[in-house]
């Protein structure tokens, strides 16, 4: 067992992680391409595939494990985590590709939606937009829109603010009473049995309903992981060979009926990241580390932001041609999507992700940095 942990511990570059971000762009991008088409009604009678947007929660799972194992080992090495170097490479990595996705979108919404509801719902929000509060301000009566998308970043940076903090001031036992506490009250309050202290379209009621329960399970994986008693049990648990494989298919399974209950599923997804990082030859690792998958897991974050564009762009021309039929957007639009978002990297990203190298505290050998792409 030593060695194992040893070399989950030192671990620099966990290789299946951005596979498993290639599969979960992919899946966003399918649901877009059938929103709002004449064939939306098929794709609500396939099982699994009609729930392509549950990409977004496998991101948030990977996300939650990233960052929290990042701090932690970095807490241990130098006895306390470095919040300006911690906000200073998020904000390096998200905020200079977030804000001229947003910029763009302004553009779009005054030449060729003024006017109209979408622009006028788009010029609504677009402060809580430009302040990643979108999640606390959204009605419930406008499901979808333009930049829409922008509810999962909201999510993350309110994570990416709050949760270093809970962790450099208290034990890891105590944040992790934190995270089951927060985890409990989300789900009280989806259930309506907070409504008597937290009322319905209070401002606090929606922060609270706006966290996302995969961070969540992402942020417990990693704790659970980085102390010898939580590897070993998991080890024993998930980490065999064909382990992944299994947490894969019960995920889909979890995926598959008309009605899901994200809980399972929610688990269902840790697992399977647990054991994709546990042991780098999992039964997975053959296909997520493929060339061509990780490349696309590499551009998940500008893909997602590009995605909703790169689908209502290929719709356009398609709709042109006189066919509007799904699955041809969803393969163009991966297409154009992985496009924008390798010239965003290379020429735009590249000075800001080199600038955020200079903030990592971490020895080389000890912290997760090249996975921490969202």
């Amino acid at each position: 067992m030593e060695p194992t942990y040893t070399k989950f511990r030192n671990v620099r570059l966990f290789s299946c992680l951005d596979g498993l971000r290639a599969f979960s762009i992919i899946g966003v991008i399918w649901f877009h391409s059938w929103w709002g088409t004449p064939y939306y009604s098929r794709l609500a009678a396939m099982p699994v595939l009609r729930n392509g947007s549950y990409g977004v929660h496998i991101f948030f799972v990977v996300s939650g494990f990233l960052i929290t194992t990042l701090l932690l080992r970095e807490k241990e090495a130098f006895g306390v985590i470095s919040l300006r170097n911690f906000y200073l490479r998020r904000v390096l990595r998200i905020w200079p590709l977030y804000y001229a996705v947003l910029a763009l979108y302004v553009v779009i919404a005054l030449v060729m939606e003024r006017g109209t509801s979408r622009g006028n719902s788009f010029f609504h929000y677009l402060p809580s937009f430009a302040t990643f509060t979108y999640t606390w301000f959204i009605s419930a009566n406008w499901p979808g829109g333009m930049f829409n998308l922008a509810w999962t970043l909201a999510t993350e940076e309110q994570f990416y603010l709050v949760w270093p903090i809970v962790l450099r001031f208290l034990r890891s036992s105590w944040s992790s009473i934190v995270i089951l506490g927060t985890i409990a009250l989300k789900l009280a309050a989806d259930h309506h049995l907070t409504d008597r202290f937290l009322p319905v379209g209070w401002l606090p009621t929606r922060i609270v309903l706006s966290i996302a329960v995969s961070i969540c399970m992402g942020v417990l994986l990693a704790q659970a992981l980085h102390w010898r008693r939580g590897f070993t049990w998991l080890y024993y648990l998930i980490g065999w060979k064909w382990s992944a494989p299994v947490m894969l298919v019960a995920m889909l399974i979890s995926l598959a009926p008309a009605h899901v209950s994200f809980m399972p599923a929610f688990a269902t997804t840790t697992a399977l990241v647990g054991a994709c990082v546990i042991r780098e030859d999992n039964g997975l690792s053959a296909l997520l580390v493929l060339r061509p998958i990780a490349f696309i897991g590499t551009l998940s974050y500008g893909m997602y932001l590009f995605n909703s564009m790169s689908v209502h762009v290929v719709r356009f021309v398609l709709a042109r041609l006189g066919t509007e039929y799904p699955p041809l957007i969803f393969v163009l639009a991966v297409a154009l999507a992985t496009a924008m978002a390798y010239l965003s990297y290379r020429y735009y990203e590249a000075p800001f992700l080199a600038l955020k190298s200079k903030y990592a505290r971490l020895p080389s050998t000890r912290a997760p940095q090249s996975n921490e792409k969202t």
